[in-house]
């Protein structure tokens, strides 16, 4: 059995968004502004370049062994006909590497590969599975679980079903349920993942120091992991440090997972993240300056010059509206907190972003969830707002040293507004 143990970590934020189509509505006007000259909406019509040397997208090379793998893979399904081991061999190799260089594109690949067995009146578990975590990663999360759960009734030993259920119940803050469903994981002979997922549920639950205790005990097994697990797990190390306070141990976890993987989109826009609350976003700027065509990436580069007071955040900021609304217009018009934060810190609108952190709170419940609609509605002056993940830092327990000291302003606010005449 292939168990994909990336999903956990990959899937667990589930927010690429996808490389902006320079076709779409807006790239016309992005092509000639001037330095921080940010152009106004509407956005231009789509057009054809006239000098065949322009570079409207940058492309994955050839040279990259994933890519020849989909080329090799894709040869080799369309050659020998209906296949299913080879379409779901392609379908994850689409999968990850959309993942890895935060591309949406290529999650519509896979499902247009396992389109004919999905068609069929019963589908394997595998391919419901992959499916399952097709719709995870467009944030469908009540599909992915319909789907999962459908995976279940045909191979209640699914491994890799039940290590995406839980990753799913995590996401969406029902730690309960995947406390169980992370110890199906290791019922059915997925020992090591299943106290990697044990450790990275307690990192939410006011249990960060056995969380750090159990991905350690993971990370140094008496066999040594494969590339790509040891990276997930040291990006499990790294968030868990985080919600330790400990930054040092952190940026160390960081480097070495990308040291492991050093092109993966999630661990690129996480750590990151890390070096904003850093307050270092130069480091930022190199960090990603290779990646701006991912979204996510794009997104931590305009905030990283927002916070330098770079003349150019205008245009970034254009630059990114253009691309949810091109995202919008192909029907990808939900990406929860990454709006939330363009809204709050690009273009200043405290209440839109409100407004867009409590829509995302009805799906998903990460600690990045709280954060952002904490921040929202302090920022709105709405800070009632944020009793829905006040309580859910209150049943939880979650130790933060960010979130922390937003819950406890929010908290104060709401008590003076209670007490004002």
């Amino acid at each position: 059995m292939n168990l994909h143990f990336c999903s956990l970590h990959r899937l667990r934020v589930a927010l690429c968004l996808g490389v902006f189509v320079w076709c779409a509505p807006g790239f016309a006007a992005l092509v000639s502004p001037a330095p921080g000259a940010a152009p106004q909406p509407p956005y231009r019509a789509p057009y054809i370049p006239v000098n065949d040397a322009e570079i409207l997208q940058e492309v994955p090379s050839t040279a990259d062994p994933m890519v020849r793998q989909m080329h090799l893979l894709r040869a080799k399904l369309d050659a020998d006909g209906p296949n299913l081991q080879l379409a779901q061999e392609l379908s994850q190799t689409y999968i990850d590497f959309g993942r890895q260089i935060g591309d949406a594109h290529y999650v519509g690949y896979a499902e247009a590969v396992l389109g004919p067995w999905l068609a069929q009146a019963s589908p394997s578990a595998g391919v419901l599975v992959q499916y399952a975590t097709i719709l995870q990663y467009r944030h469908q999360f009540a599909e992915a679980r319909q789907q999962l759960k459908k995976a279940l009734g045909a191979d209640p030993h699914s491994t890799q079903a039940w290590l995406t259920l839980a990753n799913l119940d995590m996401v969406q803050g029902d730690y309960d349920t995947a406390g169980r469903d992370c110890s199906q994981v290791a019922a059915n002979n997925g020992y090591t993942l299943a106290i990697a997922c044990a450790g990275n549920l307690r990192s939410y639950v006011g249990a960060a120091e056995q969380s750090l205790a159990l991905l350690k005990q993971v990370d140094r097994g008496s066999r040594p992991l494969p590339p790509a697990l040891s990276a997930w797990v040291q990006g499990l190390l790294a968030e868990t440090s985080e919600r330790l306070g400990d930054w040092r141990g952190a940026e160390t976890y960081y480097r070495r997972a990308l040291a492991l993987t050093p092109n993966d989109n999630f661990l690129l826009v996480a750590y990151a993240d890390f070096l904003l609350d850093q307050n270092r976003p130069g480091d930022v700027l190199t960090l990603l300056r290779d990646y701006a065509q991912s979204d996510t990436a794009f997104l931590r580069l305009a905030l990283a010059k927002a916070a330098l007071h770079s003349p150019d955040v205008p245009l970034y900021t254009w630059i990114m509206g253009a691309r949810f609304a091109a995202l919008a217009q192909r029907g990808s018009d939900y990406f929860g907190r990454e709006q939330v934060r363009f809204a709050l810190y690009l273009q200043h609108d405290p209440q839109a972003a409100l407004r867009m952190a409590e829509r995302n709170w009805q799906v998903q419940r990460a600690p990045w969830d709280v954060r952002v609609l904490l921040e929202a509605a302090l920022a709105a002056g709405k800070p009632a707002s944020a009793s829905p993940a006040l309580a859910f830092l209150h049943q939880t327990k979650l130790q933060d040293p960010i979130i922390e000291p937003l819950a406890h302003r929010a908290e104060t606010a709401v008590a003076r507004q209670s007490a004002s005449p």
